[in-house]
């Protein structure tokens, strides 16, 4: 039985981007193919996907595998001390490679919610020395990153989603949530803060709505209305409690 990569990536929760680096790694092993894949080659993959899982890197995996030793890491620890290092002395380009070579390593979903996400509450509590230029630079770098991977996405048969930001506490995390949902099969279109409730009819089949500091009573009645309409809408993000004013929002820098 053969399986196409999308879906070997539904299956094991990794992108494109990582069965090309595993396997050119050799991680995946068999005759490479566009889009087929073998079931030896997919419990390969899922291999990856755990052993990764705790923030081990390919090169790691290949010292272990080839030492014939378990694996040895650093975990997400090292990882994250990578990132810190290259936001206080890296160049920007060392510092965007350093995050596409993670990218290449592990699936979306533990990139963001066990590496990117955690640093990014870490810088945004720091209050050391520089603590305002980290943020920037990370900040940045997240931009740079999600207009990448979205980019990417468009070059395959992607799922377009609508992620449509109602409040914000913290401006990076929206877009953490599009490179969450980019790496899943979708293209993600990322809509600002809106004005207003009312933006019109949208014709994505996925629409969520990003509640990063609390809704409204008028948000809240505007999404209740799009679901007895039928809308395919659910809201999303670290805080949908309702709130009788619009939540204050941190300046930007």
């Amino acid at each position: 039985m053969t399986y196409s990569s999308e879906t070997i990536c539904a299956l094991s929760g990794a992108d494109r981007l990582n069965l090309k680096r595993w396997y050119r790694s050799g991680l995946i092993k068999g005759a490479g193919a566009a889009q087929e894949w073998s079931d030896a080659q997919l419990q390969d993959v899922l291999h990856m996907t755990q052993m990764t899982r705790e923030g081990a890197t390919i090169r790691e995996i290949k010292i272990a595998q080839d030492a014939q030793l378990p694996v040895r890491t650093g975990g997400w620890a090292a990882r994250r001390g990578d990132m810190l290092w290259q936001l206080e002395f890296g160049s920007d380009h060392s510092l965007t490679r350093l995050l596409r070579k993670l990218a290449s390593n592990f699936t979306g979903d533990d990139l963001v919610l066990k590496l990117l996400r955690p640093l990014n509450h870490w810088l945004r509590d720091d209050t050391r020395s520089g603590a305002d230029r980290r943020r920037a630079r990370f900040h940045l770098l997240i931009l740079d990153h999600a207009d990448s991977v979205n980019r990417s996405s468009q070059r395959f048969a992607a799922v377009p989603l609508l992620l449509e930001s109602l409040s914000e506490r913290d401006k990076t995390e929206v877009w953490l949530e599009s490179i969450r949902l980019s790496s899943q099969g979708f293209r993600v279109e990322l809509r600002p803060l809106a004005a207003a409730v009312d933006v019109g009819a949208h014709d994505h089949e996925h629409h969520l709505l990003w509640c990063g500091a609390g809704i409204t009573e008028v948000m809240h009645q505007d999404f209740l209305t799009r679901l007895a309409e039928g809308q395919h809408v659910m809201l999303c993000g670290p805080d949908s409690r309702l709130h009788h004013h619009y939540p204050q929002l941190p300046a930007v820098a």
